[in-house]
């Protein structure tokens, strides 16, 4: 992971622009991947996953990895459509004679994502000036090859 020195770096080399994906893998920890599934499932409803691998040009596998990672965060959400209803939302013609079910998938209320990125951060930020406040005493905790604990 990069140090916040050098995320704040990069940032100004990059004309003071923060990048969606570098915030999602700053706060989240998500890969590449996720982070552009996130992102298009922020912008687009009622996605499916074979609509996700032909847009990012993944495997499905790799698309269904990220999906379940995002869903175990609890940024995404994902419910049942029957095929025929899936056909009408996204203009597909000939949708008469499709029957079953398949899963769709779109982001938490942008709202509710940013709440939850500021108590993570929050959660973050308190911890680590708990790490400082306490750093003297680790200076006395060794591990067994001479490292700090």
């Amino acid at each position: 992971m990069e140090s916040i020195s050098e995320q704040l770096k990069t940032i100004l080399e990059e004309k003071k622009i923060f990048k969606s994906g570098n915030l999602f893998r700053c706060i989240l920890g998500l890969n590449d991947i996720e982070s552009n599934v996130f992102t298009y499932l922020l912008k687009n409803d009622n996605v499916s996953t074979m609509e996700l691998t032909e847009i990012l040009n993944k495997d499905r596998s790799s698309i269904q990895r990220a999906l379940k990672d995002l869903l175990d965060l609890r940024v995404i959400k994902r419910y049942s459509l029957s095929l025929k209803e899936y056909c009408e939302l996204k203009g597909i013609a000939d949708n008469n004679n499709k029957r079953g079910y398949l899963y769709v998938y779109k982001a938490k209320d942008l709202n509710k994502v940013k709440v939850q990125f500021r108590d993570l951060l929050d959660k973050w930020y308190s911890s680590m000036v708990n790490y400082i406040d306490n750093l003297d005493s680790l200076f006395d905790c060794y591990e067994k090859n001479g490292e700090l604990c």
